[in-house]
């Protein structure tokens, strides 16, 4: 009796392979590599969802989320070339943890037939949090940094332009501007000044050519400008600065004016302060300059040294006479400042220096 050959039962997992893919470790650090460990932790909870272990994968996400967020920021305080040694950790350290986490189920699944993810799917996932994540770094810490440092602004001509922050006005900025197109400053070939007012009071910045800051006599140019802008500004004080093309402070000087019977003033300048300009004023009325008939002196502290400047009528700077009394009152006011030695300065109207003395 012919029997027909039996036929053996299939196994019911080998026919019905898993149509999902999973990523196996390699994956997974190639998206760490180039996507941060959220990018390698996201095809992780990928996995875990897919294999109903869904809660796992959010935990982890949340894990490497805390840590990318750490090396980010270690990332902005550490010397430049420890970025490469920091990926190559984290590469390795997520590899380990889809192995040890995940690599049964990656094995298994493979065995019964499934699939594996792309490593071009990593990558382009990888590609995707790069632009998430910068581009939030960007929006979140660029764009509000320029606008605090630019913030609006009021254009005189094509190309000159006020920018002004904090609680400065636009009414603020139109003054400056006009200041500035009077003395001529602005000549519409693209000059950027800023006016902020905030926490360091009124602030009035300008961009200059590299080096420029290096001449006591260019600081002092711009010390007179930011003079005649204060009272359309708000007053005194006011701090200038000289930027250079980075915006980076290369010079601050301290604007200010002390006031005597309501008349006479004397304008601090650079480093002065204005407590020595009180002291300076003081020792003026004591010496009889000062009797409030609207006399303006000028005290300048710049890294080359203390200037006094007196305002005079034309030809005194030529008189022996009255000059050696203007020496006599600079040297008796000369400890209210800092003390001996320091310039003399004879001005005339237009504040031209007629005379320059050193005094020992």
């Amino acid at each position: 009796m012919s029997s027909l050959p039996q036929q053996l039962p299939q196994d019911p997992i080998a026919q019905n392979p898993p149509a999902y893919t999973l990523f196996d470790s390699n994956a997974v650090g190639l998206a760490t590599f180039f996507g941060t460990p959220v990018a390698g932790a996201t095809l992780m909870a990928v996995n875990d969802s897919r294999i109903g272990r869904g809660a796992r994968g959010i935990f982890i996400l949340l894990g490497t989320t805390l840590v990318t967020a750490l090396v980010i920021f270690l990332g902005w305080n550490i010397p430049q070339g420890f970025d490469l040694p920091i990926s190559l950790v984290l590469l390795f350290a997520m590899k380990g943890v889809a192995k040890a986490m995940q690599g049964a189920a990656i094995t298994n699944h493979v065995q019964r037939g499934g699939p594996l993810g792309s490593r071009w799917t990593a990558f382009w996932v990888a590609l995707a949090f790069l632009v998430v994540i910068f581009g939030g770094i960007f929006l979140a810490v660029y764009i509000p940094a320029y606008k605090a440092e630019n913030g609006p602004k009021v254009g005189f001509g094509t190309k000159d332009d006020v920018y002004y922050t904090g609680s400065a006005t636009q009414a603020d900025a139109q003054a400056v501007g006009k200041d500035l197109k009077d003395d001529g400053y602005f000549q519409d070939q693209g000059a950027d000044v800023t006016l902020d007012k905030g926490n360091d009071g009124t602030v009035l910045s300008f961009i200059v050519k590299e080096g420029f800051w290096n001449q006591t006599s260019n600081v002092t140019a711009f010390e007179e400008i930011g003079r005649e802008i204060a009272p359309d500004i708000g007053g005194f004080p006011i701090k200038l600065r000289l930027l250079d093309k980075e915006r980076e402070t290369k010079v601050e000087s301290t604007i200010g004016k002390a006031t005597f019977s309501n008349k006479d003033h004397v304008f601090y300048l650079g480093s002065a302060t204005d407590a020595q300009a009180e002291a300076l004023g003081q020792a003026l009325q004591i010496a009889g300059f000062f009797t409030g008939k609207g006399t303006d002196v000028f005290l300048a502290k710049h890294s080359d040294g203390t200037v006094l400047s007196f305002i005079t009528a034309d030809g005194v700077w030529d008189e022996p006479e009255t000059v050696a009394e203007f020496e006599k009152i600079a040297r008796q006011a000369a400890h209210t400042i800092g003390g001996l030695p320091i310039h003399m300065r004879l001005l005339n109207s237009t504040l031209v220096v007629k005379k320059d003395e050193a005094l020992q």
